[in-house]
């Protein structure tokens, strides 16, 4: 049988509630800097490898999304084997395995080979962000849990901002193989240092009654049942609207300001959201059930955006309002992370909801980007203001539907 918690939030841990191994936290943390850095090292590069590979700009581009369609492909996958391999296991084998490749990168490959190493990469990179929320939820207190599952949320684009500014002077020192050898070393210390410090895993009555064989019907089953399941679901259900969203205005906003100014605000734009995340976000979750941060977080997303119809033009303005924007997406991702250990007490069932998280995030950020580029090539900015808008209601929708779900099956309990 499949374990899914039918608690209520505030009654998941009454039983006790340790104190939280900020040590462990951060070196997870740490580790999901290197991991987002697995998209961010090429994306840096793509000047060197045009010089290197005759591919075009979708064989380029192909080479960044190929580590987030094993995600997207496996997400929930990998959600379902990582309890079978261990928790603590699965996640330092993915430092290691990251590592290995990344290694073998530094090496000038022919491009086919290279993908073949990107599409392991991915498998590594999964492996890394399923386990990695669940290692911190384990190690957190329930009263520092909100802030550490916004931690871990702010992995991807404080990531992204440090390789900006450290790969320019490793890709002088040595071109893409120094950048490569660097992640390589970074990944590889990481993995030994946390091999060291987390405990050896405890197995659970929950873990036992996963240790069974799991053919493909088994787990197309599964599927089914994380995705019908209101507790299993709801954080990954309403987080692709958020990635779909954040990649996309990351991406096109900075298209709306003159050439000049762009560069500053595509730096400043991923900062505004971790800024946003880390303070208020937090600040938020100890007083907040995380499902109303998001859909608090959703709503003022949507109410961000109108600025920008009328401070098109005025550039100084509009970067104000972008910012503004950018900084009210930095509210959910913390939250849904939260609301992913909140909703589910046992860590298969986490690791379930944080697989389906990897596998819809992934399907956010594949679709969010052309598809708000065919609405800004149809309607410009008003386009991308109704773009924001209708995915923050599909957000918030989705969560009151799910709410109204989880009540109601309660109510039955009762």
């Amino acid at each position: 049988m499949i374990p899914i918690s039918r608690l209520r939030p505030g009654r998941l841990h009454k039983k006790s509630d340790p104190t939280s191994n900020w040590l462990i936290i951060f070196l997870v943390w740490a580790a999901g800097l290197g991991a987002a850095a697995q998209f961010g090292k090429i994306a840096v590069s793509l000047d060197e490898f045009r010089t290197i590979y005759s591919v075009g700009e979708v064989g380029l581009g192909f080479l960044i999304s190929c580590v987030g369609l094993v995600g997207l492909v496996f997400g929930v996958a990998g959600g379902i084997l990582i309890p079978l391999i261990g928790i603590r296991r699965a996640f330092v084998w993915g430092m290691f395995g990251a590592a290995m490749l990344s290694a073998l990168q530094a090496v000038h490959l022919p491009y086919f080979a290279l993908i073949v190493l990107r599409i392991l990469e991915g498998a590594s990179h999964l492996l890394i962000v399923v386990a990695g929320p669940i290692l911190m939820a384990r190690h957190s207190s329930v009263a520092a849990r909100g802030a550490v599952m916004t931690l871990w949320s702010s992995f991807f684009g404080l990531s992204y901002m440090l390789v900006a500014l450290i790969a320019p002077a490793l890709l002088t020192l040595g071109g893409t193989s120094a950048l490569f050898i660097a992640h390589a070393g970074y990944m590889c210390v990481l993995g030994v240092a946390l091999w060291r410090v987390l405990p050896p895993p405890v197995v659970t009555d929950s873990a036992q009654r996963t240790k069974k064989p799991l053919d493909l019907a088994t787990i197309l089953r599964l599927h089914v049942t994380i995705y019908t399941s209101p507790w299993l679901s709801a954080a990954a259900l309403g987080f692709v609207f958020y990635t779909g969203l954040y990649i996309a205005l990351l991406t096109y906003l900075p298209d709306f300001v003159d050439t000049v100014q762009r560069t500053g605000l595509s730096a400043s734009l991923p900062l505004a959201s971790i800024v946003t995340s880390l303070t208020l976000g937090v600040v938020m979750l100890r007083f907040i059930d995380p499902v109303r941060a998001v859909i608090i977080g959703y709503v003022l997303i949507a109410v961000s955006a109108v600025p920008l119809i009328f401070t098109l033009g005025q550039d100084a303005v509009f970067i104000v309002a972008c910012l503004v924007l950018l900084g009210a997406t930095g509210i959910v991702p913390g939250a849904s992370f939260a609301v992913l250990a909140s909703l589910n007490a046992d860590e298969t069932d986490r690791a379930y909801a944080t697989g389906a998280i990897a596998q819809l995030g992934n399907l956010g950020t594949t679709t969010g980007p052309p598809i708000l580029a065919a609405i800004i090539a149809q309607f410009g900015l008003s386009g991308t203001v109704a773009f924001v808008m209708l995915f923050s209601a599909c957000g918030i929708s989705i969560h009151l539907f799910l709410a109204g779900r989880r009540s109601k099956t309660m109510n039955q309990r009762d």
